[in-house]
């Protein structure tokens, strides 16, 4: 087809930034991230229709569960999540969370939890020479290799900035020289189902990265907020199952000592790579200082006890287990 300039030119998504000057604020990896549950059906909706789905086997019509108190019907919804009651209702109920401050080494875990929908902020024609980057707390406290992690990134930036400025090197090019530590978010849509299986494998400390274990426990606070009936199906303090069992097979990973959560084994000392739980590598210049980790874990056990003193006075029967 022919150019015609003299069509208004159409407006942009983005644009390449070009001849800007390369901005970087570097934050603590844990404390920025994020995450926001955006859209789930209310706890009135899953009483609405849950009873009925799950006791339909026996029915003689499909809407039979009319005269059920509100107390009744939220005890079906806890025996659901129990596994008491037909666990394909989980399937039917759908969440969709936005995770905020993340960077691509996790987004690599994040996909392989494959019926996830997601949707993901790009880097093909949207300019990155602003984006924050995350720093794990033990590089922040180690002052000579926090002062090379800045560098690195700067110049990994400087150098996609002068590829795009150049004209000549497409910014789809140019973005691989970019490193995984660029802050970025994602949508996250699944249902709870899938969902309580990912928070379940990556509340794990002894396998699972820090910033696995926190986004796994705020999304799992977010879904508590919406459903506080669940508040005692999963602990986010559960031992490390996977790694207790195969510690001394040879055949897993073996990071660190036990922590006290999973320390429910035999080992000796040799067995595993550091010498040292994942809490006492905290920089070298660490010792002695609490851990945004350990911070974060601790707001997060208050904040779900008290979701469980309020879930108790509504609910009873969850007292009796």
């Amino acid at each position: 087809m022919p150019i015609n300039n003299s069509l208004e030119p159409v407006k942009l998504p983005a644009s390449l930034g070009l001849n800007e000057k390369i901005n970087t604020e570097f934050i603590d990896h844990l404390d920025v991230i994020k995450v926001t549950l955006t859209n789930s059906p209310s706890f009135d909706d899953l009483c609405d229709y849950l009873p009925a789905f799950v006791s339909a086997t026996w029915a003689e019509e499909p809407f039979h569960l009319k005269d059920l108190a509100d107390i009744e019907k939220a005890e079906i919804i806890h025996k659901i999540f129990m596994g008491k009651l037909l666990p394909t209702a989980l399937e039917t109920i759908g969440l969709t969370f936005v995770l905020e401050g993340i960077d691509t080494q996790f987004v690599t875990h994040l996909c392989r939890h494959r019926t996830f929908s997601l949707s993901a902020q790009c880097t093909g024609d949207r300019n990155q020479r602003n984006d924050a980057a995350v720093v794990p707390g033990p590089v922040l406290n180690s002052p000579e290799y926090l002062e090379r992690w800045k560098k690195i990134v700067n110049d990994s930036k400087q150098l996609y900035a002068d590829m795009v400025d150049s004209n000549k090197i497409s910014i789809m090019d140019a973005r691989h020289i970019l490193p995984k530590c660029l802050k970025t978010f994602y949508f996250v849509r699944g249902n709870i189902k899938d969902i309580l299986g990912f928070i379940r494998q990556r509340i794990d400390k002894q396998i699972q990265p820090t910033e696995d274990n926190v986004i796994a426990y705020m999304m799992w606070l977010e879904i508590l907020k919406e459903y506080p009936v669940l508040v005692d199906i999963i602990d986010i303090h559960t031992p490390a199952r996977y790694y207790i069992n195969t510690a001394r097979t040879g055949t897993g990973t073996n990071l660190y000592y036990p922590d006290k959560d999973s320390d429910l084994f035999d080992y000796n000392e040799d067995d595993f790579l550091y010498k040292c739980t994942r809490d006492e590598l905290n920089g070298t210049e660490g010792d002695g200082k609490e851990s945004t980790f350990s911070e974060i874990i601790n707001y997060v056990d208050s904040e779900i006890e008290h979701i469980r003193e309020q879930a108790y006075i509504e609910y009873p029967f969850l007292k009796d287990g």
